[in-house]
Formats: structure tokens, C-alpha cells, sequence
């Protein structure tokens, strides 16, 4: 590999993350491993963001301005300027152990199989406090289908990104990962996941993936399916399975509001309004 063309591309999607930016871009500098490049994509920031992003200067580091048009654009944007043979995809503002580059170019360099690499996460919130964890499986794209295994941030190889055409910019409202790595794992080999805490994920009070799931995941899931429906169709039996799961889910959360005191208080209180409806309508 040449001196001057990075074996691995770090791609730093940034939409309005001013107060994390920077905390983001120092886990990649801080690595052990130093064969890399970084690319800032700018997602259509806000004035305050763009003027932290502007203090942001080093040699590794490029900086890509676009108009705001979702994660996947920003990062496929990313991936298309890169020079590495592995790309390297984190949020801006989540941060990974130092260590993490220099094991998982191990990894991919050793074993063909293997499409990409992750680890288990730490998840915290406030002034870096762990407040849960979590251990992806990763796997073949089985471990795929029903679940997404894997987080958002891992090193994979660029060939698969390109095989499979980067991530799917039509969808804007949070999965586009989990669709991703079905794609990647079809196509490309299984995702291995390093059974250490390397990743450090932030969790917001508002944030993309937590309103993805609240008011996009069926939108999503039925994406995903008809995207993917050659796989579900071969797995019929599993598929009616998770689909009775999640109505039954669903009816049961039904249940519970309907239970639930702010419910009735809700009902008492709109009731004498029904009953006037009724009186006018006769």
C-alpha cells in the first residue's frame, strides 16, 4: 500500500452536532492504528455547527459541505470521496477505544469472509456515564433478517460498498443500517463482531434512532420486506411468526393505554362532549 493512499477511510456523517463533533473526531485521531484518512460530511448543518466544524483542521481530515439530505446520502457521499480500501462509518457523536482500528484491519485483512467488523457497545448519556450495554451477534444474513445485529458503526471493505450499491438513500427516516447489512451480508460474507466494549454510543433525549423506532418502524419494517421479499419468502415460516409478534405486541400496548389512568381520566373528561356530538347530530 502506498505511503500516501490510506488503507482505511473513517466517514463522520454530521448533522447539527456541534457540542460532539469534536469529542467524535478525537477517538479517530487517538487510534494506535495511523493508516487512515477522515471525512467530515456536512449534512446541511446549522450556522453554530459549521463554524465548530471550520476549527477542525489537520491533515487527515476533509471536510464535505452538502444541502441536508440524510444519513445515507451522507454517507455514501463520504465513501465516494474515499481513498481506503476500508471504510470506517461512526456518527458525530459517538466515540470507539482506541484500539478498535488497529484490531479490526487484523480481522478483515486475515479473513476474506468476513464483510465487516463491529464490537459490543457502551451506551452512555450525560457527562460520559455508561448507562446500559450492548453485545451485537453480527452472522450471516440469517441473524439479519429479523433483527438488526449490528450497529451502525463498523469497518467494512469498500468493494462490498460498491457491490451492493451503498446504503439506500430513499430511506430518510432511521434503518437504513440494519438494510444495509442485510444487503452486505447477502452479497459480501458475514459481519464479525468483537466481543469487547470499543464502541461508545451516545444516547440523546432526541435522536434519529429513537424516533425512527416510535413513529417509523412499521413504515420501515415494511420497507425492508418487500425490499428484501426473496429472503422473507424463503423464510415464510419465521416471517408469520415475527409478524404475529408484533401485532400481538402491538394489541397488548393497545391494552395497556386503555388501562391506563391518564385513559380513563382522558374518557370521563371528553365524555359529556360525545354525549353533546350525539344530541346536535339528532
Amino acid at each position: 500500500m502506498s505511503l500516501n493512499v490510506p488503507l482505511v477511510t473513517v466517514v463522520i456523517p454530521c448533522y447539527n452536532d456541534k457540542n460532539y463533533i469534536q469529542e467524535t473526531v478525537k477517538s479517530v485521531m487517538d487510534q494506535s492504528f495511523k493508516d487512515f484518512e477522515v471525512i467530515i460530511v456536512d449534512d446541511g448543518s446549522d450556522f453554530e455547527t459549521k463554524k465548530v466544524l471550520a476549527t477542525i483542521k489537520h491533515e487527515k481530515i476533509v471536510l464535505i459541505t452538502q444541502e441536508n439530505q440524510g444519513l445515507s446520502a451522507a454517507r455514501n457521499a463520504g465513501i465516494n470521496s474515499a481513498n481506503g480500501s476500508y471504510i470506517l462509518t461512526i456518527d458525530s457523536d459517538d466515540t470507539f477505544h482506541e484500539l478498535f482500528l488497529e484490531k479490526a484491519v487484523e480481522i478483515l485483512n486475515n479473513d476474506q469472509t468476513i464483510s465487516a467488523v463491529s464490537s459490543y457497545c457502551n451506551i452512555f448519556a450525560n457527562e460520559n456515564q455508561v448507562i446500559s450495554l450492548h453485545a451485537s451477534i453480527g452472522g450471516s444474513v440469517e441473524d439479519f433478517l429479523f433483527e438488526n445485529n449490528c450497529v451502525s458503526f463498523a469497518l467494512f471493505r469498500r468493494k462490498c460498498w460498491l457491490e451492493i450499491g451503498g446504503y439506500d438513500e430513499q430511506m430518510k427516516n432511521g434503518f437504513e443500517d440494519w438494510e444495509f447489512w442485510i444487503r452486505l451480508t447477502k452479497n459480501c460474507g458475514n459481519i464479525y463482531i468483537i466481543p469487547e466494549y470499543l464502541f461508545n454510543y451516545r444516547r440523546k433525549e432526541v435522536s434519529m434512532s429513537k424516533n425512527s423506532k416510535m413513529h417509523h418502524r412499521e413504515t420501515n419494517l415494511n420497507y425492508i420486506f418487500k425490499k428484501h421479499i426473496e429472503l422473507y419468502r424463503e423464510n415464510f415460516s419465521e416471517t408469520i411468526d415475527v409478524l404475529t409478534s408484533l401485532a400481538q405486541r402491538n394489541k397488548k400496548n393497545e391494552l395497556k393505554y386503555k388501562n391506563s389512568l391518564e385513559f380513563r381520566i382522558g374518557t370521563f373528561v371528553l365524555a359529556p362532549i360525545r354525549w353533546l356530538r350525539k344530541i346536535v347530530k339528532k
